[in-house]
């Protein structure tokens, strides 16, 4: 029986595994591997260098990264970018995704089975551009990474994972949003941020 619009696996059945990471995109931005795609404006691949120092991994576009195709572009991306020039480092700098491409309905949470046809996008993400360090932010990035991991117990702490068959050296930080909900993390987040600065000036991040 063909797939209906609701059925998984969808389009594309197998992740591929390519050689640049723009052929991976142009793969990514048809992905109709779960429901969300029914109501998404675009895909949200993410945006940066082809090879960054830092990949920071958030968890969901909203509704500005559905019309915009760019990642953190709104509230938390203007933190985010504050938060990056207190560590001395640009925005062109980095690599920015997010471990779900579309947009949930009303900006609700990643439900399990989009987290699992959404994964190995960034799997593929990962060996292609190879980071120095990978900076997940919340609960669902970090979880990506470290099943079951809690971001108040493990963040600003640099560490090394196992991820994918290969390591990466992941830096859990919680999500620019939850420091807009609570402004008074905000001096401890700018802290986390210098230090993340002074990992890289000191190839400690290698």
């Amino acid at each position: 029986m063909p797939a209906t619009r609701s059925e998984p696996p969808g389009f594309p059945a197998t992740i591929p595994s390519p050689g640049s990471l723009q052929q991976l995109h142009e793969v990514m931005v048809r992905c109709t591997r779960c429901s969300l795609f029914m109501n998404r404006t675009q895909v949200v691949p993410g945006s940066g260098p082809s090879r960054p120092d830092i990949l920071f991994v958030g968890e969901a576009p909203g509704a500005s990264e559905d019309r915009e195709g760019i990642p953190f572009v709104g509230r938390s991306g203007e933190l985010l970018e504050a938060m990056l020039e207190v560590a001395g480092i640009s925005r062109e700098e980095v690599f920015i995704a997010n471990v779900i491409r579309c947009r949930p309905p009303k900006n609700r949470n990643p439900r399990a089975a989009e987290l699992r046809a959404c994964r190995g996008w960034m799997e593929e993400q990962v060996r292609l551009l190879n980071p120095r360090i990978v900076v997940s932010l919340g609960r669902y990035a970090l979880q990506h990474f470290v099943a079951k991991a809690r971001v108040t117990e493990v963040q600003g702490r640099l560490r090394k994972v196992a991820y994918s068959g290969g390591e990466i050296r992941l830096l859990p930080l919680v999500h620019p949003s939850a420091v807009l909900r609570d402004p008074s993390f905000r001096p401890k987040y700018e802290e986390q941020f210098r230090r993340l600065g002074r990992l890289l000036r000191s190839g400690s991040g290698d």
